[in-house]
């Protein structure tokens, strides 16, 4: 793709080098690239730097004529430094199982170009795991708010996949997941004519959970504490 004006270097107004904080970005490993793709180009984006991952951004000249002879480009040298504070900062972000993939590339626009023909282009297999791994996760011992966030994970990146569920799909399997104890609250929800929200299940679970916890100690008081589970 040709750079347009507006992606080339100017002399006149790049002055300084930007080193970039990712800490914030969610550290890329093999299921998540759409994600943290989107999170890094919106980062450079504000930097003005987006155009260095899609190549985007044209070095000038190495040397620039001065008279009769010729010298280095400082703005050359000012973009390829540049460059390699993004690299450094991407292998920042990236999982170390991913990392040695891209040891041959040398910029962030070849960083980028690896990553995206790994990893922009979801699989059969991959969406697929997804969903195995949604109809298999159960609240067991977990607490309603892990319960609900390992769902909602899971049901984000089948968004970013372009696979999502419907709402109705996705209250199935969060209520499908509950304990037995949980059942007057499930019928509670399924006798519904509509469907209520997900936030408004998940402050009802909270609660719900709340109250389970309250007969539980209720009962270790009524035994004196002698029930090993009321230790817990």
């Amino acid at each position: 793709m040709a750079a347009s004006p507006s992606d080339v270097i100017n002399p006149a107004s790049a002055s300084q080098l930007h080193n970039i904080n990712m800490s914030n970005i969610t550290k890329l490993i093999a299921s998540n690239y759409l994600m943290c793709n989107l999170q890094v180009r919106a980062l450079l984006a504000g930097y003005g730097l987006a155009g260095y991952l899609d190549g985007t951004t044209v070095a000038p000249d190495a040397i620039v004529h001065q008279g009769e002879t010729t010298i280095p480009n400082p703005e050359y040298n000012l973009l390829k430094r540049q460059d390699q504070l993004i690299v450094a900062s991407l292998l920042g972000a990236i999982s170390i199982e991913i990392q040695p993939m891209l040891s041959k590339a040398s910029t962030s626009a070849e960083i980028s170009s690896l990553l995206s023909s790994t990893y922009a282009k979801p699989t059969w297999r991959h969406i697929k795991q997804l969903q195995e791994q949604i109809k298999k996760w159960r609240k067991g011992s977990h607490i309603v708010d892990e319960y609900i966030q390992g769902l909602v994970v899971h049901f984000d990146q089948l968004v970013t996949l372009g696979k999502s569920y419907e709402h109705e799909e996705q209250i199935e399997y969060l209520l499908g997941g509950l304990l037995e104890d949980y059942k007057p609250l499930i019928d509670q929800i399924e006798g519904r004519d509509t469907p209520p929200s997900m936030p408004a299940i998940h402050e009802k679970l909270i609660n719900y959970e709340l109250k389970l916890q309250a007969q539980l100690w209720g009962l270790c008081g009524l035994r004196g504490g002698i029930l090993s589970h009321c230790a817990m």
